[in-house]
């Protein structure tokens, strides 16, 4: 009862009483200050005698410039540029019987991007407006601008467009995804990536998983056929592996629009699949090995040169003797190495191997283990002293998927004040 008192004075004796943009929406001040009804009497009696100024002009210049929109970021002409574009190389893409040039599927599903990006500017603009809890004054002037625009409203110019209206996401998405997996076009590694970025902006990640699947077994089209001849693909060769960056994006998108199933089909469809192990061992296990293998070699040679530089015992046996050691210091150092590299659990969040899981199946697996990780650490709790609380369909469903492939959520014995 003091704070409001207290707060009533202060608003007696403010200048701002008096002025009628307050008066015209004095409920909201009687809701959030509490305001007695003289002071709504006093602001009516002296509304129509004292001519004071606006309510904007006195307040800071930085919070009227927050509450006016900014200016759009495209205008008509390119937007219109954009959606022409579009619409002429899709027509060209699936209306032709021949098959698409890739440079115009790129710059289809490019614009396809920027048009998403476009939308999604125009989204969390309006999310920030929405969510902007500003001061009573700040309410007051955001009311004060929509009745004065209710008003006098603005007429469509060929500076501003609305882009909800022009091309609504579902349009740009079932436009990308039509592009995409048309059977004359095939699916490049740039094609993709543009294609998960658009649908990533768009928060529609339930078509990843089919098309990775496009990616991986869709029958190549013959050049120069007529009509169009198609190869059948080896969805196990080792480009048709998901690049790891773009299977990341897809999978965060998937997390973003809180798409379960989504994101267990993505792990599945990408870093689950045999061409994907194929690249992995090529990319990261051809020149250990190949080092491996040409090791005795090497060491070989470099024991039959230290042989020389003795003369205790015969160069065969020094030789052997050479060769033996330092095949096995090369040998047991590696292995420790093996073991330190496949048992490191420092990048371990929530998701850790069960016991028994071979050593060669953890380096193999190792991506797999930490989406699923992000998945977790997604559906549970942020904070690590509420961990082992989850519950519901969902976290089930988790810890059951990750249980069926060797992984264990949660560990007990790995969790704060469990040691």
């Amino acid at each position: 009862m003091v704070i409001r008192t207290t707060l009533c004075r202060i608003i007696q004796k403010s200048r701002f009483v008096h002025d009628p943009h307050l008066y015209q929406y004095s409920p909201l001040l009687i809701a959030h200050y509490g305001a007695i009804p003289s002071i709504v009497q006093k602001c009516r009696s002296s509304s129509t005698t004292i001519n004071r100024p606006s309510l904007p002009t006195l307040l800071p210049q930085k919070r009227a410039s927050e509450l006016r929109p900014g200016p759009p970021s495209r205008t008509t002409e390119s937007l219109s540029e954009l959606l022409n574009g579009l619409e002429i190389d899709a027509n060209n893409i699936l209306g032709s019987s021949k098959i698409p040039d890739v440079a115009i599927t790129l710059r289809a599903l490019k614009t396809c991007e920027d048009i998403a990006k476009f939308l999604s500017e125009k989204a969390e603009d309006k999310a920030k407006i929405t969510s902007n809890n500003g001061s009573p004054t700040s309410n007051l002037l955001f009311l004060e601008e929509q009745r004065k625009h209710n008003r006098h409203p603005e007429v469509n110019t060929p500076n501003r467009v609305s882009s909800s209206k022009v091309f609504p996401r579902e349009q740009v998405s079932s436009t990308a995804f039509c592009i995409i997996s048309d059977p004359k076009v095939f699916i490049t590694p740039e094609l993709l990536d543009s294609y998960v970025n658009t649908q990533a902006l768009l928060g529609r990640p339930e078509s990843f998983p089919h098309v990775f699947d496009l990616y991986r077994s869709k029958p190549i089209p013959k050049p120069n056929t007529n009509p169009v001849e198609y190869s059948k693909q080896n969805p196990k060769k080792i480009s048709a592996s998901i690049p790891l960056p773009v299977t990341n994006k897809a999978l965060a998108a998937a997390i973003k629009a809180r798409d379960l199933s989504s994101c267990f089909d993505i792990v599945n469809k990408s870093v689950c699949t045999s061409a994907y192990r194929r690249s992995k061992l090529f990319r990261e296990a051809l020149i250990p090995v190949s080092a491996a293998a040409l090791a005795p070699f090497a060491i070989y040679k470099l024991a039959s040169e230290l042989s020389i530089y003795q003369e205790t015992m015969d160069t065969f046996t020094a030789t052997n003797l050479y060769f033996g050691g330092i095949l096995a210091y090369v040998g047991f150092t590696a292995t420790i190495g093996f073991v330190a590299i496949t048992t490191a659990n420092d990048q371990m969040d929530r998701i850790t191997w069960a016991v028994g899981t071979p050593l060669r199946e953890r380096w193999m697996r190792e991506e797999e283990r930490m989406m699923v990780d992000r998945i977790a650490g997604a559906w549970g709790f942020q904070e690590r002293w509420r961990r082992g609380e989850e519950e519901g369909s969902d976290w089930e469903a988790l810890r059951e998927w990750a249980g069926m492939r060797g992984m264990v959520l949660d560990r007990t014995e790995l969790m704060d004040g469990m040691q």
